[in-house]
């Protein structure tokens, strides 16, 4: 217990402000409303040190990754997305058990690893900055390591299908340009399977492609397997097939939620339950919840009263829901939404609570403890003296209680994509970004597209608004 009672006075002395994650959001998203993606990035570099630090180097990578594909700058993005790409190998390499420090503050202070959709994003924005730049190598190269990141993803946390249909559908359509017919399929059938695992369902247009594929690869017995109806036509598809080109439109429409802290308090009985309350943000109503409480040293089954904090999704106001594709002022076409990061990050909140309020409850029991502890040895006989002493490191310990709040910044809502198959020569591509309510928010025009024969040309349109 002396030893406890010794570092926890150590880790009182570390200021609350280790918490980075709550003015990130503040510092860089008046920067993007000023500057656009340019600001954003500047701001980013120029404050790398205050608002992320050593401990969020997977983060600061990944945010300006995002922000330099958004604006074009392909060759940079890719640049910082391997960096981010390289921190993730590193840290999941290194064991989490032995950081003492996070034990008895908060879990900000350990080094931020990632959550599964984010990595997985990593990779889909990796293989689409290749694919703008018409390096099919450098794009095989890179489904090669996002089935690597997708297979240990899905291995390390199996029971939570940690897949993405998107991902695994550009994984296709790489293999498919570089003539790599037998994994093409391979990827078109896990394209359906990760949608059918995953929370949205398989797009009309994906499905379209995949019967096509599979079809002229011979393998149309698969589609009977795969629990759809095979499709008695794929007009499109067959289309981009027989023409040979295509433009494909990724469009990025709205902001993806940030994460704010739930404030949870109640009692803890340590090896027994744990009865804590809190308000719900979003209805404002004041709920409660029990778990079983986990075992710590020195509870000796008594009685705490404890503080928890805990991250919870909030949503940013959302200005663009949708978008409108044309082609050669031809008849809009609406993209479909192939990934739903609103909902990727609500699925990770919602399996990651059980365990990181298990584990935040058990920091706090110790942390409590130990502070009695502390008090109890630095009494004096002055009375006066006591008291400051204990307040003072009620409100310390107090403090250290802050929820993890790291998360990707810049990521869309959801994403959404649309094919065209085209003749060769010069298009012009006009798309709208659209409101809640079908009003145009922004036009985004593209004049003098040029496709030569046999290419898929990429048009990206960021409209996180």
């Amino acid at each position: 217990m002396k030893r406890l009672v010794l570092l926890l006075l150590s880790t009182l002395l570390l200021c609350s402000c280790a918490n980075k994650s709550m003015v990130r959001y503040e510092t860089l998203a008046p920067a993007l409303e000023k500057g656009g993606f340019e600001g954003a990035i500047q701001k980013a570099k120029k404050e790398q040190k205050s608002i992320y630090g050593d401990n969020s180097k997977f983060l600061y990578y990944f945010d300006l990754g995002t922000l330099y594909h958004y604006q074009g700058k392909f060759k940079e993005s890719a640049e910082y997305l391997d960096k981010a790409d390289q921190v993730y190998d590193d840290l999941y390499t290194k064991s989490v058990t032995n950081e003492t420090a996070a034990i008895l503050t908060n879990d900000n202070i350990r080094p931020y690893r990632a959550r599964p959709f984010e990595v997985l994003t990593l990779h889909q924005m990796q293989i689409l900055n290749y694919l703008a730049m018409r390096d099919i190598e450098g794009a095989m190269v890179e489904v090669r390591r996002a089935q690597l990141a997708q297979e240990s993803l899905y291995q390390k946390d199996h029971d939570k299908v940690n897949d993405n249909g998107f991902l695994r559908y550009l994984c296709a359509l790489v293999y498919e340009m570089a003539g790599e017919h037998e994994d093409a399929a391979i990827s078109y059938i896990n394209t359906v399977k990760a949608y059918h695992e995953g929370n949205m369902k398989l797009p009309k247009e994906v499905w379209e492609y995949v019967n096509e594929s599979l079809v002229k690869m011979g393998r149309a017995g698969d589609l009977n397997r795969l629990g759809y109806k095979p499709l008695q036509a794929t007009p499109k598809a067959t289309a981009s097939r027989e023409k040979g080109q295509e433009i494909i439109v990724i469009g990025y429409a709205g902001h993806s939620p940030i994460l704010g802290e739930r404030r949870m308090s109640g009692t803890y009985v340590s090896g027994g339950l744990m009865n804590l309350s809190y308000k719900d943000s979003e209805t404002g109503e004041h709920r409660s919840t029990t778990i079983a409480a986990p075992v710590v040293s020195g509870g000796n089954g008594q009685t705490l009263y404890i503080g928890i904090a805990l991250p919870e999704k909030r949503n940013l106001p959302q200005t663009v829901r949708r978008l409108d594709v044309s082609i050669d002022d031809g008849k809009f076409f609406k993209p479909e939404m192939v990934m739903n990061v609103d909902a990727e990050l609500t699925k990770n909140i919602e399996e990651e609570t059980p365990t990181t309020m298990a584990r935040t409850a058990a920091r706090v029991a110790v942390r409590t403890i130990a502070a009695q502890a502390a008090k109890a040895a630095m009494q004096t006989k002055n009375t006066l003296v006591n008291l400051a002493t204990s307040i003072g490191t009620d409100i310390a310990q107090s403090q250290l209680e802050q929820a993890d709040l790291r998360v990707g910044l810049f990521l869309p809502n959801t994403i959404c994509m649309a094919r065209f198959p085209v003749d060769e020569g010069v298009h012009n591509v006009t798309i709208n970004s659209l409101g809640f309510h079908g009003e145009t928010v922004n036009q985004h025009v593209f004049n003098n597209v040029k496709v030569a024969k046999g290419q898929k040309i990429f048009v990206f349109v960021p409209a996180i608004h």
